[in-house]
């Protein structure tokens, strides 16, 4: 995927122009403050937004594939855990044939056991912790052989242990399998340490932080939008970076290799 002067918003720009390339076996973190424009540009980037300026260009017949925050899916649908990673394998199916073909279960189970849930596959989802269901929607994308994956807060409802878990499974599956690999998250330590590159998002949030409700005022003011900082992790964050966006000091450190294989 290619980005070139890009713009996005509700009516107006709520962030500068963003020159961006997507590349496939790269995993990128897109990071900011509440408001900050991340849900918007996730959802350009999936082709639900319209952007407001600039190109958007995706390689055709790429497969992309949306992982939601737990909270997104109703876990009281009587539906079992593997049966919700085995959505992943629908894109195969059809009106004729509206069931799993060869291959599909073995896929959904691999995909569950990646991501050690393989237990809970007969489970209710209503039964499960809100982190055991990430891990089931997770999984679902893995099953879904994706050459792109955008991911939103995907590790919201876990515990420190499963967190690193995931952006562990996260760094192989762009290494191993060439995926592209997108995650919009606040978990700023775990992903910091797996990502290739961050894209720092600094809104204007002189009108609202982009609420469509102000965006008359915002144009009429003459606002300009805010800032995005691009680059690898040691480069892009540092202790005045987080100061600026987040009001307190950090550290940085890259994980060696051995440590998310």
């Amino acid at each position: 995927m290619t980005a070139r002067g890009l713009q996005v918003g509700y009516r107006r720009a709520i962030l500068p122009p963003i020159d961006l390339e997507i590349r496939r076996g790269r995993m990128l973190l897109v990071l900011g403050r509440n408001g900050s424009g991340k849900t918007t540009l996730m959802r350009t980037l999936l082709g639900l937004l319209p952007p407001i300026a600039g190109a958007l260009d995706w390689q055709a017949g790429l497969r992309r594939a949306f992982v939601p925050q737990s909270g997104a899916i109703d876990a009281g649908v009587p539906v079992r855990a593997g049966d919700v990673a085995s959505w992943g394998r629908m894109r195969g199916w059809s009106f004729l044939w509206p069931l799993p073909r060869r291959g599909d279960r073995a896929a959904t189970i691999a995909s569950l056991r990646a991501l050690e849930v393989e237990r809970l596959r007969h489970q209710p989802l209503r039964d499960l912790s809100g982190g055991q269901v990430q891990r089931v929607l997770f999984a679902r994308m893995l099953a879904g052989d994706t050459d792109v994956a955008v991911l939103d807060e995907p590790t919201a409802a876990m515990d420190g242990a499963g967190e690193r878990a995931v952006y562990k499974t996260l760094r192989a599956l762009a290494r191993d399998r060439g995926i592209a690999v997108v995650v919009v998250t606040h978990a700023v330590s775990a992903a910091l340490r797996t990502a290739d590159q961050v894209l720092l998002l600094d809104p204007d949030t002189s009108a609202g932080g982009g609420d469509a409700r102000d965006d008359a005022a915002a144009v009429a003011a003459g606002h300009s939008p805010g800032r995005i900082l691009l680059g690898p992790p040691e480069q892009v964050m540092h202790d005045e970076t987080f100061r600026s966006l987040f009001g307190v000091t950090a550290g940085f450190e890259k994980l060696e290799a051995a440590d998310v294989a």
